[in-house]
């Protein structure tokens, strides 16, 4: 493409590379409305281009310029655009803070359809260039050069609309992790400032740098050192950045890769944290673009970022605390869970998980019970000292976690000397208490002190309860109990003869 002395030449010849017969220049005036301040082709002039504009305006305007997208346009006939303009076939380009293209046909228009929007935003992009050089947004001007002035757009401000979708954008973050919350961070800056790069880190947490996926504009940035570095290298840079002399005023010098020199055309560095948020977390956020067209930040980006990184301060020390709060939740619930001496379930553990063998039994799954006592305790306690006493519950509570199956099993402490096991899925009961009486009898304290237990043991299955499982269980030890006292009484008997 060449250019032309003809102003309104070039530009039209530019349109025409994407199958556009309009197009239509939108910057915003000093009330917040966006001017329509120059157009070629026959939908660009004033009585096609002049009125003011509606809702629909700031619906496409809007998405346009929030998003950074190409916004498109395809009706059976001409249906309005913007500003009066109607076309049947249209694409709306935000090329920089300050300046909208609209491309358009009055017919259905294949090639504009078939452009892609990398092609349709370079267009855009030099059609801008072009436009501006012809009319520097004066009616005068821009008559002379025969490119149409017309009237303005109304719509939302485009700072208060940017920030607004951008914090509706941060609130989502609020329910995600630490590191997920970051990386949502650095895409909604990325978006909202118009952004190559973008990156958000934590000061001893989480750092996340998003590249967008768009070819820079203007292209010509794919060998640049910015866009051949690692992660690793921006944040090392950034955090350097951010800790220099005044961070917040936009970024003083940065070092490579983000230097003009490596491709970054604008660098923003701003602190996150600090005194806005007493107690919540520290750390910083980086804005890089890059590009041949790339612009700097302007102020209303600048007033943008601000903004944003005050409310993802505000975002992340809420992620931060809530992920504080389900820690020590998750902590006591272990705690309430877990027997402190013998590491195995605690009396609370083991109650909910009855309740919950309930529901395997109501479904056709057989569930056993087994009960054991540690017959011992009180004659090494009184013999050897408590001290033995814990290691004798120890080491029988580690013998009965090796005789579970999977993490289907459940042993749990249930009393001073009492254990209790679970296991689903058990047809043979008598085998399950000679396999737990086996593991626990052959294990010895690290003093040597041998472990005996008594064992009853019963099976809940459909149409029986867990609970009379317990019962039969409970009572079963105790004849076992019983049947090994009186055996041992016999055995000393014949011992003392």
């Amino acid at each position: 493409m060449h250019a032309s002395s003809d102003p309104s030449a070039s530009a039209a010849a530019l349109a025409a590379s994407v199958g556009a017969d309009d197009a239509l220049l939108l910057r915003p005036g000093p009330d917040g409305r966006w001017v329509h301040v120059a157009g070629l082709g026959p939908g660009g002039t004033p009585s096609t281009a002049s009125s003011s504009a509606g809702a629909e305006d700031d619906d496409l305007l809007a998405r346009a310029v929030r998003s950074g997208a190409v916004v498109r346009v395809l009706a059976v006939e001409p249906a309005h655009v913007v500003a009066g303009y109607r076309a049947a076939t249209a694409a709306l380009v935000a090329c920089r803070d300050d300046a909208v293209l609209v491309l358009g046909a009055s017919g259905r228009s294949e090639r504009l359809l078939a452009s892609s929007d990398g092609a349709v935003r370079t267009t855009a992009h030099h059609l801008v260039t072009v436009l501006e050089a012809a009319s520097p947004l004066s009616s005068s001007s821009a008559a002379a050069a025969g490119l149409a002035v017309t009237g303005s757009v109304e719509g939302p401000v485009v700072d208060e609309l940017r920030a607004l979708h951008a914090v509706q954008e941060l609130t989502g973050a609020l329910r995600r992790s630490p590191s997920e919350a970051v990386e949502r961070v650095a895409h909604v800056l990325l978006d909202a400032l118009g952004c190559r790069l973008a990156a958000v880190w934590l000061d001893g947490g989480p750092a996340a740098v998003v590249r967008s996926a768009t070819p820079p504009p203007g292209g010509g940035e794919g060998s640049s050192a910015l866009e051949r570095s690692d992660d690793a290298a921006v944040l090392a840079a950034a955090r350097a950045a951010v800790a220099g002399p005044a961070p917040a005023a936009g970024g003083g010098p940065a070092g490579a890769p983000l230097r003009p020199e490596d491709g970054a055309v604008a660098v923003l560095v701003l602190p996150l944290g600090g005194a806005e948020h007493p107690g919540g977390p520290t750390g910083g956020v980086l804005a890089v673009r890059a590009g041949a067209s790339a612009q700097p930040f302007s102020p209303l980006r600048r007033r943008i970022a601000t903004q944003l990184v005050h409310t993802a301060g505000t975002v992340l020390a809420v992620v931060l605390a809530r992920q504080k709060v389900e820690q020590q939740l998750s902590d006591t619930r272990l705690q309430l869970g877990r027997d402190a001496l013998t590491d195995v379930g605690s009396r609370h553990r083991w109650d909910s998980e009855l309740a919950a063998a309930q529901g395997l039994v109501d479904a056709g799954v057989p569930v056993a019970v087994a009960l054991l006592d540690l017959d011992d305790l009180k004659r090494v306690n009184d013999s050897h000292g408590h001290a033995a006493g814990d290691e004798l519950l120890r080491t029988c509570g580690a013998a009965l976690r090796a005789c579970l199956r999977d993490s289907s099993d459940v042993v749990a402490r249930v009393g001073g000397d009492e254990f209790a096991v679970l296991v689903p899925r058990v047809g043979d009961v008598d085998a399950l208490v000679a396999r737990l009486r086996a593991g626990v009898e052959a294990a010895r304290t690290a003093d040597g002190i041998p472990l005996r237990v008594s064992v009853g043991a019963a099976r809940a299955e459909p149409g029986r309860t867990v609970a009379e499982a317990v019962t039969a269980a409970d009572a079963a030890m105790y004849e076992d109990k019983r049947r090994r006292r009186e055996q041992r009484a016999r055995s000393g008997e014949r011992s003392g003869r």
